[in-house]
């Protein structure tokens, strides 16, 4: 066999090798992208329980904390927006500018401030990865943008 034939043979070869590894990568994304979808899908669900249940909020209400059941119940539901903004971000459905955007939505009210105050820290201690600790600055970072503005306005 001629060397160019055996040259272009291994081109062809490797080319589809490195198709193949594409497609495996590409793949485990998808899968990875559906996994955290699912996932967030279950959260959505158990958070939407324990905001209505009052048995379930009294269970897992933070130690310690002097909330009403009330106003647990709406921390709950914030977290559920949170938890939202993050696997939305964490699948590619955000980039940074857009979760911004929506960070800074959320932070522009009491609700969105009190919640990321009360457990920002739980969320920065529980990031796993640098795409967590992304999402977890953009947050923080609109929080301080926009707390100065409503304690002088206090």
């Amino acid at each position: 066999m001629p060397t160019t034939s055996k040259t272009s043979c291994a081109v062809l070869v490797a080319a589809a090798v490195g198709i193949g590894v594409a497609r495996l990568l590409q793949a485990e994304r998808y899968h990875q992208r559906n996994l955290t979808l699912q996932a967030a899908e279950m959260h959505q669900a158990w958070l939407s329980e324990v905001a209505s249940d009052e048995t379930l909020r009294t269970a897992w209400a933070p130690p310690g904390e002097k909330l009403s059941s009330d106003d647990y119940a709406l921390l709950v539901h914030c977290n559920r927006q949170v938890s939202l903004l993050s696997a939305k971000f964490r699948t590619g459905l955000l980039d940074r500018h857009t979760l911004r955007v929506q960070a800074r939505w959320l932070m522009e009210r009491e609700i969105g401030r009190t919640y990321w105050r009360e457990f920002g820290a739980f969320r920065e201690a529980e990031a796993k990865d640098r795409r967590d600790r992304a999402f977890n600055r953009v947050m923080a970072d609109e929080y301080v943008a926009v707390v100065p503005a409503d304690t002088a306005a206090a």
